[in-house]
């Protein structure tokens, strides 16, 4: 299990609310990305946890495929393939390294999601995690066979209180809020921005 995550409670997620931003495009004053997945390999500042290795009913594994949200010629986006299907507890991760980035001038994260082969009707979290280990989850419901693009207002996180030094950015999926507990989901295009008026 990847020891920023091990403080996570498996109740944290049923405590948060359902995101309700709509799809569509950002008219940002600044942006900073993320990831954009346009690797030829996963770089080391991508990897995956597990919350029990010991249990073989759940699991994860993360590859690079060759399609995307942006629709850009030789895109990427990276593929998760989730099995939390378990009599145990369980709970999966995708992490990406950080490294104390300064997002203070930012207000909005954005990311692109998708189900491959059927719907995902359950809720998976994204979490920001601060310099002091402080986590903020926040969940995304109900994610479609098409791309689309979420936008969340960083003041949705409010555990993370300095947001001058962000050590990772996560995506979680847990046995309680996936509907199916296997499948694979792809995530693209994710970034920070600075938009007018917010």
């Amino acid at each position: 299990m990847h020891p920023l995550t091990r403080q996570l409670a498996l109740g944290l997620f049923l405590a948060l609310p359902l995101l309700s931003a709509s799809a569509g495009s950002a008219n940002p004053e600044q942006i900073l990305w993320i990831e954009t997945f346009d690797h030829e390999e996963i770089p080391k500042s991508i990897g995956t946890w597990e919350h029990n290795v010991l249990d073989s009913n759940q699991g994860i594994r993360i590859a690079l495929i060759n399609q995307n949200a942006a629709k850009k010629e030789g895109g990427k986006a990276l593929a998760i393939d989730f099995d939390v299907d378990s009599p145990n507890p369980a709970m999966v991760g995708v992490w990406i390294k950080l490294e104390n980035q300064d997002l203070s001038s930012f207000n909005t994260l954005h990311f692109s999601l998708k189900s491959e082969g059927r719907r995902f009707r359950g809720s998976v979290a994204v979490q920001f995690t601060d310099s002091l280990y402080r986590k903020a989850a926040y969940l995304v419901s109900n994610v479609q066979e098409e791309w689309k693009e979420y936008r969340i207002p960083l003041k949705k996180f409010a555990r993370i209180a300095n947001w001058s030094q962000v050590k990772e950015f996560e995506i979680i999926i847990d046995d309680m809020n996936a509907i199916p507990k296997e499948g694979t989901l792809l995530i693209d295009e994710i970034y920070v921005s600075k938009e007018r008026g917010k």
